[in-house]
């Protein structure tokens, strides 16, 4: 009953903010029958760079405060583990595992994303 009714909720303040803030689209002209009316701006080999140099701090900064906070939530799980009863030791391990998939996946992902950067730089 409390899912149906918070459930409920999200799917009327979701409607809500859809009729509050309309999604309104405009065109100044159409590209599919005047293929020439678009025309992009060229980017500057300098601004990308500034780009490129501002995400990956962004990005450090997220894989390094995710790999803190799931490191310290081992820990955490990990300690109780280890005082728990035996029950509880069933109920940790049963948490602790998708908690290490996850630990593994955040530092897998940002290696494998660091040597695609790696690699994109060296391309040029």
């Amino acid at each position: 009953m409390i899912k149906k009714k918070s459930l409920f909720i999200i799917v009327i303040l979701i409607l809500s903010f859809m009729m509050i803030f309309p999604s309104i689209t405009t065109a100044i002209s159409d590209p599919i029958t005047d293929p020439n009316a678009y025309k992009p701006g060229s980017i500057n080999t300098s601004d990308a760079n500034v780009v490129a140099q501002k995400g990956g701090i962004i990005f450090n900064i997220l894989s390094t405060l995710g790999i803190i906070v799931a490191v310290i939530t081992i820990i955490v799980i990990g300690i109780k583990y280890m005082v728990g009863s035996v029950q509880e030791k069933a109920e940790y391990k049963k948490t602790m595992i998708p908690y290490l998939v996850g630990v593994v996946m955040i530092i897998g992902v940002s290696g494998i994303l660091k040597l695609i950067a790696k690699l994109a730089t060296n391309i040029e």
